[in-house]
């Protein structure tokens, strides 16, 4: 299932009377766009300016939305505790992945959660079915607690898995992060 792109989607929204006047991901935007140059985010010697983690995130928006994650149904629709937004599991150690997962899924109206890295395979599988995540960005150290559960999680449909120190392979079904981003539209 595809949907329109982040920035067609924005645009329809506001034809329609959409979501609020503006959201976090719309703050984003009109930061970056005045000033695309300067520093975003510094990490550990990596430096992104405000334009390429925009064009990160709008990547990472679009590849969820192609993959059929976004919001369903609308807030005034639900009651009390519903989510009408589909859930994206961010069990990552603090990075760009991170703050770009947290933007991204704003910018595809994906609700997005923390993992807490500590947990173990139990705890795991209660908080991703609980929340019906269908979508986790994840470092590839927690994998083999990932790969515990999964034959147990068949809607968690969207692994993006982000290479670090451990060596741990891509898991099956997997997609590498950098290469779901390089393929989906800016």
């Amino acid at each position: 299932m595809s949907g329109p792109s982040y920035r067609r989607r924005v645009e329809l929204e506001k034809d329609l009377g959409g979501p609020p006047e503006f959201s976090l991901a719309e703050v984003h935007e009109a930061i970056a766009a005045s000033r695309p140059d300067d520093d975003c985010l510094v990490f550990r010697g990596r430096r992104f300016s405000w334009a390429e983690i925009t064009e990160r995130t709008r990547r990472l928006a679009n590849h969820l939305i192609e993959r059929g994650l976004g919001a369903h149904t609308e807030r005034a629709d639900l009651t009390g505790h519903e989510s009408g937004q589909d859930h994206l599991a961010i069990y990552l150690h603090n990075g760009n992945e991170y703050l770009e997962a947290m933007l991204g899924a704003l910018k595809a109206r994906v609700a997005s959660l923390n993992v807490n890295y500590r947990y173990v395979a139990e705890e795991l599988l209660y908080l991703l079915d609980d929340s019906s995540a269908r979508a986790v960005v994840i470092h590839s150290v927690f994998t083999p607690t990932l790969a515990e559960v999964l034959p147990q999680l068949p809607n968690l449909d969207v692994i993006l898995q982000v290479p670090d120190e451990s060596g741990h392979p891509l898991l099956p079904g997997a997609i590498w992060y950098e290469d779901a981003l390089a393929a989906a539209s800016p």
